[in-house]
């Protein structure tokens, strides 16, 4: 039976979890890969940045812009399925 050489390394067998975790930087990186303008993209970060369904007023007023300009670009992004839209009015990521 051969002899293990001095000094030589074995090989770990470890195996990884496989469990993947979600980032905001890889949230992020999905927002940015959207074909969609640069103003949608805003929105779409201060959605994300709330961290809850909330309602244009809410959003524009994170974004930045009129609450009819978001639920404008809302109803656009909707119909895309980027956002989803509850009963009661609230906006949500689908991504």
């Amino acid at each position: 039976m051969p002899c293990k050489k001095r000094g030589s390394k074995s090989k770990s067998t470890k195996k990884s979890s496989g469990k993947k975790t979600k980032t905001k930087k890889t949230e992020k990186s999905k927002i940015e890969a959207l074909d969609v303008d640069e103003d949608a993209k805003k929105i779409l970060k201060a959605l994300e940045k709330i961290g809850k369904p909330a309602k244009c007023g809410e959003i524009a007023k994170e974004a930045g812009f009129s609450p009819q300009k978001v639920a404008a670009k809302m109803r656009s992004l909707a119909r895309k399925g980027i956002v989803k839209r509850s009963e009661d009015g609230l906006y949500s990521l689908a991504l």
